[in-house]
C-alpha cells in the first residue's frame, strides 16, 4: 500500500471516531435534558399541588379549544 491509501484509512478512521463521539455527546446530552425536565415537572407538581396543577392544565386545554374554534381551525 503506498502513503496515499494509508492516509486515507486514517482520515476515514478518524472522521467515523469523530461521528462516534459526537453522536455519543448528543445521546448523553438527551438524556440530561429528560432527566431535568422529569426533575422540573416532580417539582411544579410538589410545589403547585396535583389537583390544583390539573385544574390548571385542564383549564388551558380549555383556552386552547376556544381559541382554536374562533380562528376556524
Amino acid at each position: 500500500m503506498n502513503s496515499t491509501g494509508d492516509i486515507a484509512t486514517l482520515a476515514r478512521m478518524a472522521t467515523m471516531l469523530a461521528v462516534a463521539y459526537v453522536l455519543a455527546a448528543l445521546t448523553l446530552l438527551g438524556h440530561v435534558i429528560v432527566l431535568v425536565a422529569g426533575a422540573l415537572d416532580a417539582l411544579a407538581t410538589s410545589y403547585v399541588g396535583l389537583p390544583r396543577l390539573a385544574y390548571l392544565v385542564h383549564r388551558f386545554a380549555e383556552v386552547v379549544r376556544e381559541t382554536a374554534r374562533e380562528e376556524g381551525l
